[in-house]
């Protein structure tokens, strides 16, 4: 990314099109990297790469509000979310770089960039305080603000997913371009660069309330690509053409000396984690965890159960006193291969497990494991995989897809725990069962909100720890896939269904304005955006 954006913006410095280098979110989470730097890495290197604005991603409240805070204040450029209540949450209220948008002069044009981001962010990270409005409206709301101080041209870059995206376009009557990310959608026109295949034309056009044509674009995941585009406005501030594809970013393009040299500051802290803890015989495979039964979960769900029983009192007259462990398919983020020698380093298993859950041991009834299972399945419709979707040891369920939600679970059988000889019987809703899972499910993420004013205990080990213990322990290992998850039936298209935010009220802070150039009246223009990262480039074109 620095090599390209550099590029373009050095010739933005001599005489070229004006640049905006912006970027949609979720720059947290994913490698080992960030599993051992959290914030301290991701503002480094963000602060090298200089975007003109980024917006909030859901993962980036992947550690609690104490988790983001550093980083707003660390970073010296504009981050946009423009829907969030922070009423309750002065320190992010308060942060140095947050904003509900920012304004750019290019060229005496002045161009607007509101951000926003996922409502759906209160059920999948640690929010805790901080509440969500509606994108639509929060957008609308700001863009009214920026109209008034002169702004024509308005971008919203946000984190919501291709379908919100496009619905922002046609219901933002003000909003001129939608960048966004979150669903990982690669758009392009033409034949693609590499393997991956395009999901639609690059952009997506929609025609909003007023009858204008508006671009929506995303650029992948992971930083794969680099979107690209040049956008032309007349006089009046409308869009007038659009032209770009997302860059490859292969082997071919250079790598600046600056940032490999901030690789190496942090490298010492990677180089602990080539240790090996483990062995598998097969492919630990994630692909399919928010969907259906995958082994790589049923390894971690294993693990928990196993790591959990071999750390209690060897005197007890029984094998284990919670047999049952839950884990998300949205918290296994990576396949492990079996490679040449099958080993499997700390770093391998931090690429899968880059969360830091802590686990809790608590005792539910088998009505609330029944309220689980339906939430993992609540939102299911075979063709998009949704966090929540459970992975577990100690169940065996059967779900009717062709029920409504909340009615899909057919049957359910569970492990005993004071037994002496482990064996599976029906779940009784009035009966009492020990469960081991996550204390971000505990808390509520995820929709898993059936927890409230029950008692628990915070085990020694984290999700994490308690994997590198089993592999330790157990290698080599051949997780299979064993129905402990059995889908029946077809899901009815009636049935499908979306998670929806009641709006709230409050928006936090302020507009920022950063001055390229002096300001004044709008002239035609035109400019190249880079982002998520997206390139934008303005041409001008007077009239």
């Amino acid at each position: 990314i620095p090599f390209r954006v550099r590029e373009y913006r050095s010739q933005e410095a001599a005489g070229g099109l004006p640049v905006l280098y912006l970027n949609a979110g979720d720059t947290y989470t994913g490698t080992p990297w960030f599993a051992v730097y959290k914030d301290n890495i991701t503002a480094s290197f963000l602060n090298i790469l200089k975007p003109d604005a980024i917006s909030l991603g859901n993962h980036e409240f992947d550690n609690g509000v104490e988790g983001i805070v550093p980083f707003l204040n660390e970073v010296e450029f504009p981050v946009l979310t423009a829907n969030l209540d922070l009423s309750q949450t002065p320190s992010m209220q308060q942060a140095k770089s947050l904003f509900p948008s920012t304004v750019f002069v290019k060229d005496g044009v002045k161009i607007g960039v509101i951000g926003y981001l996922t409502p759906e962010t209160k059920q999948l990270t640690a929010t805790n305080t901080v509440d969500f409005i509606d994108e639509i409206v929060a957008i609308n709301k700001e863009a009214e603000v920026l109209k008034a101080q002169g702004v024509k041209i308005l971008i919203a870059l946000g984190h919501s997913g291709l379908e919100r995206d496009r619905e922002i376009a046609a219901s933002c009557p003000d909003i001129d371009i939608v960048i966004g990310g979150h669903s990982h959608t690669f758009l392009y026109s033409g034949t693609v660069p590499d393997i991956d295949p395009s999901e639609g034309p690059y952009p997506v056009m929609v025609k909003n309330s007023e009858g204008r044509d508006v671009p929506v674009v995303q650029a992948y995941a992971y930083t794969k690509y680099l979107g690209y585009m040049k956008v032309e406005f007349d006089a009046d501030g409308k869009l007038v053409s659009f032209d770009g594809k997302p860059i490859l970013l292969n082997g071919a393009v250079d790598r600046d000396s600056d940032v490999l040299q901030l690789l190496e500051v942090y490298r010492p802290g990677i180089l602990a984690l080539d240790e090996v803890i483990g062995q598998t015989r097969v492919l630990l495979d994630a692909t399919r965890c928010r969907f259906e039964e995958c082994n790589i979960g049923n390894m971690i769900a294993d693990s928990m159960v196993m790591t959990y029983t071999m750390s209690r009192d060897e005197s007890s007259q029984y094998w284990t006193d919670a047999a049952i462990a839950f884990v998300q398919g949205g918290g296994i983020r990576a396949s492990i291969e079996v490679g040449q020698d099958g080993n499997i380093t700390k770093k391998d298993l931090k690429t899968v497990l880059p969360f830091g859950n802590a686990i809790i041991l608590a005792e539910v009834t088998g009505e609330t494991i029944r309220e689980m299972l339906e939430r993992s399945v609540y939102r299911y419709d075979g063709k998009n995989g949704h966090g929540e979707f459970l992975q577990m040891a100690g169940v065996h369920v059967v779900y009717d897809l062709s029920k409504p939600p909340g009615q899909r679970v057919s049957s359910v059988e569970v492990r005993c725990a004071r037994c002496t000889t482990p064996s599976f019987s029906p779940l009784y809703d009035y009966d009492r069962y020990k469960i081991i899972i996550s204390q971000f499910l505990w808390e509520g993420g995820d929709g898993y909100d059936m927890f409230s004013g029950r008692n628990f205990q915070v085990l020694e080990w984290g999700e994490y720890e308690m994997t590198e213990e089993y592999l330790k322990s157990f290698s080599p290992i051949y997780p299979a896939i064993e129905w402990r998850i059995v889908m029946n039936g077809e899901v009815d298209p009636e049935h499908m269904t979306t998670v929806t935010e009641t709006p709230t009220t409050t928006v936090a802070g302020s507009t920022t304005e950063n001055d390229d150039g002096a300001a004044g009246g709008l002239k035609a223009t035109t400019i190249t955006v880079v982002a998520l990262a997206f390139v934008c480039m303005l041409q001008r074109i007077f009239m």
